[in-house]
């Protein structure tokens, strides 16, 4: 038995794998419930939901994230006996992590140079920062099943994946960084401290370039055979751990050990001149067997070396310093003393590189043996937080093996907080016990010349430096080899995540599952630190990424602990969104004190990233913080706004575009309707890009999921701030009124719907294109919403996009130039303007001059019409040219008259003749087309009687019409055709003529005449009645008295007094008014008339819309509500 679930048809938006997948699940023989009785009731929920006992089952099975592979499989069950607890899986591997190299080569330093007070504060603070992490962290891993991929993992589906994305490349980088670090540390264990012979370049101790160039070479040598290790395997690399570990452990126990049981008879002697501390090797005598003589003996080391014999040296200052100060010889580590901690309890010595410490402005003489007492960097307070902080992270650890962990709920965050006490307590303790057991002028001896060379913890430990030395050596190497293990593959769960799309060829893995591209780019960056050669240097740049880390960290628990969303149950209690937004201001806090630069350069690298993430389309949906926080933001916005009226500074266009989809909803009719949406952006508008499928909803359910990605994939090709709405109804009219009322949500909704004016209606035999266009003016007027109808949009630039669909033109302009003109004719509350002023704002029209037509009647003046327009428009920081038309009430002219009449007898005649729509307009277009004035006569005529293939019989009768002025006529009751009479009174006569004109077969002329009869075997058609009605006309002159190619001034009159002929009156005469001056220009902005309360107008109003932009290739209709949109004034 198969059980499936419905698919998203169409739907490619990359969901994280859930145990309820949406594939097929098959059903052994046990797991049927099918024969149960008592699962009849839901015998029908079978076919799209499982039982709940299999829904359990998966959910037992899920390990998340990536769904492994049947292979996999296998091999996780045979593991899952071998599961690691919380000692072993957790606490260890943290301890080897924060237990790093500063602790045996920094710490003792640190705390020399700021003094016992400063240094347990830059300790405290540090470990404060990681274990509010750690707090935070465990609230997230116990807030459901944490399956493999660790702390990015938890991270990326805690904040999203723009935040995911971004805090995952930034713990790679930290992680790769710290690798470098390790290897670093482990040169300088081995260079200075082990094999001091071994430098390639001269002795280290004469300058600090060929430490670190002997760095470099040494470094990428180990490099190169940790990586070979990383190549081998990660079973390798487990096994070396283990050494590592014990090595960690056991420096630890002796370095406490050593602190306990130092005494001076145990420690070594060394030497001060004055308040400087000087190198063992000049206080050493090589003439009596390297014996230690700190003394100022004529015969000693040290007066040899500062006043050698002779006047010139006895004048020199170093011998003068010599002979000036005393000689003071004590033991390095006398033991616990609370004397000693006492007096350096609040001293610091932060200074320049290549001062003395506590004598700033005197030279210091190197040469002299005074190297112990010169800072080889500048020192501060900020500068030793971000050399520290390094050594107390690592901290997650233990939630990196989270796939190992037999319960990571439990383990995590009881492993992490206790490794984290541990390391916290141990970092605190070493700040009073190293106070007060070493001299203070020897804790500032960085690299232990005072001592011969040696590290100053491994002179402390017991029983012997070896153990620290060996021991700090391997732990260091362990440490490295688990950063360049696990970086790695922290990068390759970022590139299967997909969530940055450049990433994705680092996501393969070789047959033994080692992904080695991303092993390569982690050597190759780790090679790039090695080469900074100075753990000083490198340190506060590992600060910030970690810092930006375990800051996001605290930011996601704050997000889910302040919103409280339903899905936020962490089985861990002891945290409080408080304490984690603590630890975020603290991480903050901590980057710019530690280094302010770097942090700026951090925060830039995280914000690139995320808006990287952003512009490339994060399609992962996780159920995460922030978008909590967003649903939460969004709420109290809309609640806020209210049901207020928008003020007027505060309108923008809020658009919802209507756009028709092919029956397979792939592909859509007008998609540069979009990119003129798109051009209007600098509105700053919400944009919602509706359609409507006719049918009904349970049918039509993948056809809507299909046309919803369409849209949302047109949307992000076009990069506009928008959202797409789907209608499924049985009418689609009906759909449209409810798209244009329901959209939006309270004053989020849209206030302008962007319909395209359907450019074949005219050809449309069942009349459904127009009728849905006029059905969607009718609802925007009801709804008090402003209409934008472009006319010829596919003639509009387009723009370019990187991610072209296939179902988006590529072709037409791209940027316009000329003129965008705007024709004011009625005022729409300055709609039109500020839309005129969008456009020109955008890359399209961008280099587009604007210019303003105000429309006026011979009664305005016009001077000073004028001055106010460019005043007004001066006022609202609009650059445009202002020009006014006036509008004369001349005569309709004899164009005007035969439109008129086209539009009377278009629907009365040839429809009746059953002609098709495009013989039909092709018949009556030409009567437009082919006229020319001669004489002072105006003559229009046109021919149909040549045979066509196209026409559905043939001949066709001839209509010629010439139009003649100044005919003599008389005035007489005129009864005219009206839109808002009812022309269908008229049919009956209509039909007796179009049957006679039917029933003949030759060349025909129908003449109509005051009494409407029909005159046969005539060549023309005379419109010279004084009165226009085709059914009952009267009129005083006789047929034969009359010529028969004119019409009479009180025709004319008679047609103006009309409705129909007034607006086509006006059509014509804007249309030519506007060609005159406007035909050159890239765009045309007019007023569009609002349709007719009479739905039987509409097909009038549809020719009277066509008439008024004849000739014309680009124009934009809109029609205002009337209420402001535009404002001068500041309040």
């Amino acid at each position: 038995m198969m059980f499936r679930k419905p698919s998203n048809a169409g739907e490619n938006i990359t969901k994280e794998a859930t145990p309820l997948t949406d594939e097929e699940i098959e059903m052994s023989d046990d797991e049927e419930p099918a024969g149960d009785s008592k699962f009849d009731l839901y015998e029908e929920e079978f076919h799209t939901r499982p039982p709940m006992a299999n829904i359990f089952n998966k959910l037992a099975q899920y390990t998340g994230g990536i769904e492994p592979t049947s292979g996999e499989t296998k091999k996780l069950k045979e593991k899952s006996s071998n599961k690691l607890g919380t000692i072993l899986g957790v606490y260890f591997p943290c301890l080897q992590n924060i237990f790093g190299v500063l602790f045996f080569l920094r710490l003792v330093w640190i705390i020399g140079v700021s003094g016992t007070a400063l240094g347990f504060v830059i300790v405290f603070v540090c470990c404060c920062s990681t274990m509010l992490t750690v707090l935070s962290m465990s609230a997230i891993a116990t807030n459901g099943k944490v399956p493999a991929g660790g702390s990015y993992f938890m991270i990326s589906r805690s904040l999203g994946p723009e935040f995911g994305g971004t805090v995952g490349i930034l713990f790679y980088f930290g992680t790769t960084v710290a690798a470098a670090m390790y290897i670093i540390g482990a040169i300088e264990v081995m260079l200075k401290y082990i094999v001091p012979k071994a430098s390639l370049f001269g002795p280290i101790e004469l300058d600090e370039n060929i430490m670190f160039n002997n760095t470099r070479v040494y470094g990428v040598i180990l490099l190169c055979i940790m990586m070979s290790c990383v190549f081998i395997g990660i079973k390798f690399v487990s096994k070396f751990s283990t050494i590592s570990l014990a090595c960690v452990l056991c420096s630890i126990l002796c370095v406490y050990i050593g602190i306990f049981v130092a005494n001076p008879s145990r420690s070594l002697r060394v030497c001060m001149l004055g308040d400087r501390l000087l190198n063992r090797s000049v206080v050493l005598d090589k003439e009596a067997n390297n014996t230690f003589r700190c003394t100022k003996d004529i015969n000693g080391p040290l007066y040899k070396l500062y006043c050698r014999n002779g006047t010139k040296d006895l004048n020199d200052e170093a011998c003068k310093y010599f002979k000036e100060n005393n000689v003071t010889e004590f033991p390095a580590i006398p033991g616990f003393y609370r004397p000693l901690l006492k007096d350096g309890f609040f001293q610091n010595y932060y200074t320049t590189k290549g001062s003395l410490y506590g004598e700033p402005g005197k030279e210091p003489h190197l040469d002299k043996g005074q190297s112990p007492s010169v800072s080889d960097i500048y020192i501060s307070f900020t500068i030793l937080i971000g050399i520290f902080f390094p050594s107390v992270t690592g901290i997650m650890a233990g939630s990196n093996r989270s796939g190992d962990l037999a319960n990571p709920q439990f383990s995590i965050p009881l492993g992490s907080i206790a490794a984290c006490a541990t390391t916290s307590f141990v970092y605190l303790s070493a700040v009073i016990f190293f106070s007060a057991t070493v001299e203070h002028t020897v804790l500032r001896d960085k690299f232990g010349g005072s001592v011969g060379e040696g590290l100053i913890v491994a002179k402390l430990a017991w029983p012997n430096e070896w153990v620290i030395l060996i021991g700090s050596f391997l732990s260091t190497v362990g440490a490295g080899l688990q950063s360049l293990t696990g970086a790695p593959r922290l990068l390759q769960a970022i590139a299967q995540d997909n969530v940055i799309p450049f990433l994705e060829v680092f996501k393969v893995t070789t047959k033994r599952g080692e992904p080695l591209r991303a092993q390569a780019l982690t050597f190759f960056i780790s090679f790039l630190g090695v080469l900074i050669a100075s753990i000083d240097s490198i340190a506060p740049l590992i600060t910030m990424f970690f810092l930006m880390c375990y800051g996001f960290v605290n930011l996601a628990t704050a997000l889910n602990g302040f919103l409280q969303e339903p899905s936020w149950r962490p089985r861990f209690k002891y945290y409080h969104w408080t304490t984690s937004l603590l630890g975020l201001i603290l991480c903050i806090a901590l980057m710019f004190v530690s280094s302010w630069y770097y942090a700026l350069v951090a925060i830039a690298l995280a914000g690139g990233i995320y808006k990287y993430i952003e512009y490339r389309g994060a399609t992962k949906e996780w159920g995460d913080a922030t978008r909590g926080f967003q649903m939460s933001a969004a709420k109290k916005a809309i609640l806020q706004l209210g049901d207020k009226p928008v003020h007027t500074k505060n309108w923008r266009p809020q658009i919802l575009i209507l756009i028709n989809l092919d029956e397979t909803c792939t592909k859509m009719s007008h998609p540069k309707l979009i990119d003129f949406c798109s051009q209007l952006k600098a509105g700053r508008g919400l944009t919602i890009v509706g359609t409507v499928i006719e049918g009904e909803l349970g049918d039509k359910k993948s056809d809507s999921i299909i046309a919803k990605e369409t849209l949302n994939r047109a949307i992000r090709d076009k990069q506009i701030k928008g959202l797409s709405e789907i209608v499924v109804a049985s009418n689609v009219i009906e759909a449209i009124k409810i798209l244009c009322q329901t959209s939006g949500l309270g004053n989020l909704r849209h206030n302008c719907v962007m319909v395209s004016f359907p450019e074949e209606w005219a050809n449309d035999k069942s009349h459904i294109k127009w009728k849905q266009f006029m059905a969607t003016l009718r609802v925007c007027q009801a709804s008090d919403l402003a209409v934008l109808v472009p006319k010829g949009i596919d003639q509009f630039p387009y723009r370019k996009s990187k991610k072209q669909s296939a179902n988006v033109p590529s072709d037409g302009p791209v940027e316009m130039t000329g003129t965008v003109d705007m024709w004011c004719i009625v005022h729409d509350g300055g709609l039109l303007l500020l839309l005129a002023h969008l456009l020109i704002r955008a890359r399209a029209w961008g280099k587009c001059e604007l210019r303003v037509f105000v429309v006026a009647s011979e009664k305005d003046n016009t001077i000073t019409l004028k001055k106010e327009v460019i005043r007004f428009v001066y006022d609202l920081r609009i650059n445009a040219q202002v020009e006014v038309v006036e509008l004369d009430q001349a005569d309709i002219s004899a164009y005007a008259f035969q439109r008129t009449m086209d539009l009377n007898m278009r629907k009365k005649i040839l429809e009746d003749m059953n002609l098709r729509t495009v013989d039909t307009k092709r018949e009556f277009q030409a009567i437009l087309d082919k006229h020319h004035v001669a004489a002072g006569e105006l003559t229009m005529m046109t021919n149909i009687n040549d045979t066509s293939p196209d026409l559905p019989f043939s001949p066709l009768p001839t209509i010629n019409v010439d139009v003649h002025e100044n005919q003599p006529t008389e005035k007489t009751e005129e009864t005219v055709l009206d839109e808002d009479n009812h022309p269908d009174e008229n049919k009956e006569s209509m039909n007796s003529h179009i049957s006679k004109l039917k029933s003949s077969n030759t060349e025909q002329t129908l003449i109509l005449t005051p009494d409407s009869t029909p005159l046969q075997n005539q060549r023309s058609v005379t419109f010279a009645a004084p009165t226009l009605d085709l059914n009952n006309a009267r009129g005083d002159m006789a047929p034969e008295k009359i010529n028969e190619f004119t019409f009479s001034p009180g025709a004319m009159h008679g047609l103006k007094q009309t409705k129909t002929g007034r607006r086509m009156h006006s059509a014509v005469r804007l249309n030519e008014m506007i060609r005159s001056r406007s035909s050159n220009a890239s765009l045309i902005l007019v007023n569009l008339p609002g349709p007719s309360k009479n739905e039987s107008s509409d097909y009038n109003y549809m020719q009277y819309v066509e008439t008024l932009t004849d000739g014309l290739a680009r124009v934009l209709f809109v029609r205002g509500t009337g209420k402001e949109v535009i404002t001068a004034f500041a309040e």
